[in-house]
């Protein structure tokens, strides 16, 4: 009898214990499942006692620490939770969220993408790794994982703003447009992603469509600075420069440090010819943002169509230190050297031109103008050629993008 009794004492002690865990576990919930997190921390403190091995356990007090602002804690049981089991999903997630929310992009995309891989039908570890590889720079591996997830769960919203986001910068704007159109339909109180959508629009060349946009935004929240200056580069994309200009009169009334509208402003007015009013304007935009290198570009641009050559080389050299690669100011750099006589500075910097961007058939053109005046007929003949070769070569890839829209 004795021999009989041992073992079956033995079962009994571990089946309480497992009552009694699964008792705790059935106390975490309920209290979890009412929004006690504090509650449900501590009956899952207690679980994680009685079984110190458990993943499971230590990724929810670390959910729920999280939900409590209590960050670091968190994350040193969510990985104690990986220690414990690198293939359990949740913690990896969570962990990968929780670096993403620290901001950590960098730390946050091995989790996520462990997370992801480990449960690939799960929609929202798909998203959550695409938002994360977004915010990295990786747009095309974004949009693959963003459409993963709404293959799976077609009615999240932030999951379509961020495909958005990633084709937008991916130079595929009729998809960008189209992601936030559905963002916008599954949140159309959403004014940021509004925003977001009419912007698309004007990139597409729908601009009235995109104007439009930006008035549903301005009717809900007249003081929209980001409606009202989107609403200025729409009609200046349309070429209507008066009303640009209101616009973005109106964006600098509600925020006088507006940068980009002090420049947009200054693109307008110089596109009016209104020359010193939009250097004022392109000035204050390099007060407010004194890296803009495009503000030093158009005050270039507007010296130069003044006969201000020494003055548009002066300000081509300003935006070229901000911007060493910026092309377009090495080739007005050299125009405007030209222009002052300087031929050698004018022949080294539209060889950087042509080098930076050799697609553009203006600097081969004006350095073959440069080499004729030298004397050296040949290969200025050679420079006008290659100009040429290059303008066709634009004209046609223009054409075959005209015949497919």
């Amino acid at each position: 009898m004795q021999s009989s009794w041992v073992p079956l004492l033995v079962l009994s002690v571990s089946a309480c214990a497992a009552a009694g865990l699964q008792e705790i576990e059935a106390r975490a919930n309920a209290l979890k499942a009412r929004g006690d997190a504090a509650g449900a921390l501590a009956a899952f403190q207690e679980a994680a006692r009685r079984d110190p091995r458990s993943p499971r356990y230590e990724d929810e007090i670390g959910f729920l620490l999280a939900v409590l602002g209590r960050q670091q804690e968190a994350i040193a049981h969510f990985e104690r939770a990986i220690a414990l089991d690198a293939h359990y999903a949740p913690a990896q997630f969570h962990l990968g969220a929780a670096f993403f929310l620290e901001p950590d992009i960098a730390a946050s995309i091995p989790h996520l993408q462990s997370a992801a891989a480990l449960d690939p039908e799960n929609a929202a570890y798909q998203s959550k790794f695409g938002q994360a590889l977004e915010a990295a720079g990786r747009h095309a591996d974004a949009a693959v994982h963003l459409r993963a997830a709404l293959s799976r769960q077609p009615a999240d919203g932030m999951a379509w703003q961020n495909l958005g986001m990633a084709l937008d910068h991916s130079s595929d704007p009729e998809g960008a447009a189209a992601a936030y159109r559905r963002a916008v339909e599954l949140d159309p109180g959403n004014l940021e992603l509004r925003n977001s959508l009419g912007l698309a629009l004007v990139k597409i060349r729908r601009a009235d469509d995109g104007i439009a946009e930006f008035r549903k935004v301005l009717a809900a929240a007249p003081q929209n600075v980001t409606a009202r200056f989107n609403t200025g580069y729409a009609f200046l994309k349309k070429d209507e420069l008066d009303r640009a200009i209101a616009e973005f009169r109106a964006a600098i009334a509600l925020d006088p440090n507006h940068a980009a509208a002090h420049y947009n402003l200054g693109v307008a007015l110089k596109n009016k010819d209104e020359i010193e009013a939009a250097k004022e304007e392109l000035a204050r935009a390099l007060e407010i943002d004194p890296r803009l290198a495009e503000a030093h570009y158009m005050i270039g641009i507007a010296c130069w169509q003044t006969g201000e050559f020494v003055q548009a080389a002066t300000e081509m050299r300003a935006a070229i230190g901000l911007r060493p690669d910026y092309a377009e100011a090495y080739f007005m750099l050299g125009t405007a050297l030209k222009q002052a006589g300087d031929s050698p500075g004018a022949e080294e910097a539209l060889r950087t031109a042509i080098r930076l961007d050799p697609e553009n058939p203006g600097p081969y053109n004006t350095l073959g103008q440069l080499l004729r005046q030298k004397g050296e007929v040949e290969e200025s003949r050679r420079w006008f050629a290659e100009g040429a070769r290059v303008k066709a070569a634009r004209e046609a890839e223009l054409g075959t993008m005209l015949q497919k829209k």
